[in-house]
């Protein structure tokens, strides 16, 4: 009999945040790569409907807005001089969210996110595991009856969250973060759809780059965070596996 853990059908969609003709080599390197970990192809959704240097004004500015008055000051040095390609890669977020929102699937927003089904995304720059499934079946096992809405499936820059065990290959499970700026990069995040479903409400416009604004995002709805550790995932720029697109 095998022993091999199958895809956990909770995880109902992977958006993969990459543009399959400006991001080529990324999209034909990171599709396989996909399939051979064991995400199924019938719950991948490729989306990039926006590219940076093929925004225009209007698009920009509908979506960005550098001098949203929040009441709070600006979280980074970036909110005010946001590039293209940061601009676009905020756009192409908050409409894969409301593109979540908006299908009867997603479920209740009060309710558990184990019977809300849940929706992974994933940057063009990512590396997963090798046991990226069987460690993901073990992270939700390990969620079970807690409450959360987020939960961050990468490291980022290195982040590790306190009490884990320092090594890589110990079980992965959920770690409550050490602070309130829990989104350490977007490369790689686990939402329940009860939460993109608040969130569809104010993620657009947006002022900060897309990780500060999700932090800003989950405090403005009350959300809960939780981090995987040992990581599921790698993030390709940060370990110089593969130069950013951000600037195109």
């Amino acid at each position: 009999m095998s022993t091999v853990k199958p895809w956990p059908d909770a995880v109902k969609a992977i958006y993969v945040l990459c543009h399959p003709v400006k991001e080529k080599e990324r999209y034909e390197r990171l599709i396989p790569h996909l399939l051979e970990r064991g995400v199924p192809g019938d719950r991948i959704r490729v989306w990039a409907p926006t590219w940076g240097s093929e925004l225009t004004v209007e698009q920009i500015f509908t979506a960005y807005n550098p001098y949203l008055d929040r009441g709070v000051p600006t979280f980074s040095f970036k909110g005010s001089n946001l590039t293209r390609g940061e601009i676009s890669l905020g756009i192409n977020f908050a409409t894969a969210v409301m593109d979540v929102a908006m299908k009867p699937e997603a479920g209740s927003a009060g309710s558990a996110p184990s019977t809300q089904g849940l929706i992974m995304f994933l940057e063009s720059d990512i590396w997963l595991r090798e046991d990226f499934v069987p460690r993901l079946n073990d992270l939700l096992k390990d969620t079970e009856g807690r409450p959360w809405d987020y939960i961050s499936l990468g490291e980022g820059v290195g982040t590790r969250a306190p009490g884990a065990h320092p090594s890589y290959y110990a079980p992965t499970k959920a770690y409550v973060p050490p602070h309130q700026w829990v989104f350490r990069c977007t490369d790689s995040m686990l939402f329940s759809t009860g939460y993109l479903r608040r969130l569809a409400h104010t993620v657009l416009p947006f002022k900060e780059i897309i990780d500060w604004e999700m932090n800003f995002q989950l405090m403005l709805h009350r959300g809960v965070a939780l981090w995987a550790d040992p990581p599921l995932a790698e993030q390709g720029t940060c370990y110089s596996r593969i130069v950013t697109t951000l600037p195109a």
